[in-house]
């Protein structure tokens, strides 16, 4: 069922709710320790793995939302190599148009670093990742169309654009593009820029909203959050301690820390009682294991 599911809260405090028959894990940019973060190749081999979704969301020079995570294209496509032939003397995203960001191959720089080092590990899984080259870079509406498709529900950060001409569209096109989708049920959308979330909150209250976090906790977290209108709260792994996460969970907030790539930590968290960690390495066999290990320590 794609329908969205709207909340009567304004802030959707049920949306978590969805997921607390066993553990939340969230394929950080997607399955991104094995294929091209933020691409359909990751999204894709998500599928039968994690219970959601997290991608960045940027808007480029068109306003047309495209899923990327850097504000520069030079890490995670060939931008550097392409930018004469499109005549761009910046490699900065919001500096091109979306046709020209679709020119781009961002999945061979994947191949070429192998950044987490698992393509070493595994030849096949190399020699069958080089058949789905290029990965394109995806707008938006086309990801959420696939996510409806599959009823994969998303966690849709938006990207800082304070810097940009931009900033004042960004959330008034992220909420309208989910809404056009029938998503409204099916995303949460977080920001390390707090002031997006209260802007998402007062144009579109049906949406779920979370706060990102890192460094360090805002005062006052508890009465801070709820000023927001967020319904979970997604603190870096380091800032986090048991005792937060209690505080939290009895405050009603869901609890959901990233990036946790180490099995221990991610089992510590969940008995900690967090609601879901991101990782880069989602699993539904871990994930089934967390879940039998946590029932009997219930």
């Amino acid at each position: 069922m794609t329908t969205a599911i709207i909340a009567d809260s304004p802030r959707n405090n049920r949306f978590f709710a969805r997921f607390a028959s066993q553990p939340l894990i969230i394929a950080h940019r997607g399955y991104r320790a094995w294929y091209p973060e933020n691409t359909f190749s990751a999204f894709t081999a998500c599928l039968g793995r994690c219970r959601m979704i997290e991608l960045d969301v940027r808007l480029c020079r068109d306003g047309t939302v495209m899923v990327f995570h850097d504000r520069s294209l030079t890490r995670t496509s060939n931008a550097a190599m392409m930018a004469r032939g499109l005549g761009k003397t910046s490699l900065d995203l919001d500096k091109w148009r979306s046709d020209q960001l679709r020119c781009l191959d961002a999945g061979s720089w994947f191949v070429e670093t192998d950044p987490f080092g698992t393509l070493g590990r595994s030849k096949a899984h190399r020699d069958r990742l080089v058949t789905l080259l290029p990965q394109r870079i995806p707008t938006l509406q086309e990801v959420l169309a696939w996510a409806a498709v599959h009823c994969m529900p998303l966690n849709i950060e938006i990207k800082e654009m304070g810097a940009t001409r931009l900033n004042s569209q960004v959330v008034d096109e992220v909420t309208r593009l989910v809404r056009a989708a029938g998503m409204s049920g099916m995303v949460v959308l977080s920001s390390f820029n707090h002031d997006y979330l209260r802007v998402c909150q007062h144009h579109a209250p049906e949406i779920a909203t979370a706060a990102l976090q890192q460094h360090f906790h805002p005062r006052d977290l508890v009465p801070y959050l709820r000023s927001l209108g967020v319904c979970a709260y997604h603190p870096e792994d380091i800032i986090t301690d048991q005792a937060l996460v209690y505080t939290l969970r009895a405050a009603g907030m869901a609890v959901n820390v990233f990036t946790v790539n180490d099995p221990v930590r991610r089992r510590r968290l969940l008995n900690w009682g967090v609601t879901g960690v991101f990782t880069d390495f989602p699993d539904q066999k871990e994930v089934s294991c967390w879940g039998a290990e946590l029932q009997e320590a219930g």
